[in-house]
């Protein structure tokens, strides 16, 4: 089977007639231009060129085989321009934490879209435990978390710290300059729920053993909203996540004494899985 190159190859020579004109466009030697040439008519089985003087020119049979290869050679020119060049198009399949893909992940994503129009983007927002996870079975391919991580088959890198903070409705208690932990351990606590990376930070940081956990929810905004129904509600929650709440006054933060409750954002992927050519410009911009 002839190649892709044989068949540029014979296109040139079709137009230009001379193969020192076509060994310099391929930055290939005349004897290689040649050799080109007799192997695509072995291929064939017939001649397709015949000389003039010091000229090539098609025969009948190559003016035929001319108008029959040069469209697919175009489109695959197309195809192969598609792929190869530099240009940063495609899909791109995410997974982070709930937090990541609440507050951080939009931002990202409105940000590079300004210079990548063709990117299209799909975002699954889960727990830590479960992003690490579709990211090992190659199910995502960039994958977000919360704290730290030291799987061996995973590529880590910090893109942003945050940290947690205890917050009720309760102003009263937000009067009191900093609280003890254990003063608070029997007020009625929301959490995330198992595998989340804001329940594991917070819970590996105190005794857990002594927290009153009365509700357990997959998402941020539901436990926010569950707060401002009822002064015993308490959680602990990302300051990103909380923001605006705190600002409007709606919630408020109760300083713990003796805890920091800081963590970072990663971004995770796959060591053994050769990325795309966006997977990485994504990744870089994302570092950045």
């Amino acid at each position: 089977m002839f190649t892709l190159k044989q068949l540029e190859v014979f296109i040139s020579l079709a137009y230009k007639q001379k193969v020192i004109d076509v060994a310099m466009e391929f930055q290939l030697s005349q004897s290689a231009i040649s050799m080109s040439i007799k192997e695509l008519e072995s291929i064939i089985g017939e001649k397709l060129f015949e000389r003039i003087g010091k000229r090539l020119t098609l025969n009948e049979r190559g003016v035929l085989f001319l108008e029959l290869i040069t469209p697919q050679v175009d489109a695959l020119r197309k195809i192969y321009a598609n792929f190869s060049s530099q240009k940063i198009e495609g899909n791109l399949r995410l997974c982070a934490s709930a937090t990541i893909a609440n507050y951080l992940i939009p931002k990202y994503i409105n940000k590079y879209n300004e210079t990548h129009q063709n990117v299209k983007f799909s975002l699954k927002s889960t727990n830590t435990n479960d992003a690490i996870k579709l990211i090992k079975d190659g199910t995502y391919d960039i994958g977000f978390i919360e704290d730290r991580c030291n799987d061996e088959m995973l590529i880590c890198k910090k893109i942003a710290s945050d940290e947690l903070v205890v917050v009720v409705a309760n102003s009263e208690l937000a009067k009191v300059k900093e609280h003890f932990i254990d003063t608070l351990a029997s007020m009625q606590w929301i959490m995330r729920e198992v595998g989340s990376g804001t329940r594991s930070t917070f819970l590996n940081t105190i005794s857990p053993e002594n927290i009153n956990i009365y509700m357990e929810f997959d998402h941020t905004e539901t436990i926010k909203n569950f707060l401002k129904l009822s002064p015993n509600y308490i959680s602990c929650l990302p300051r990103i996540s909380v923001e605006q709440e705190l600002k409007d006054g709606s919630l408020f933060e109760l300083p713990i004494r003796g805890y920091d409750f800081k963590r970072d954002f990663i971004l995770i992927m796959r060591k053994e899985k050769k990325n795309s050519m966006l997977a990485n410009d994504f990744m870089k911009f994302i570092l950045h």
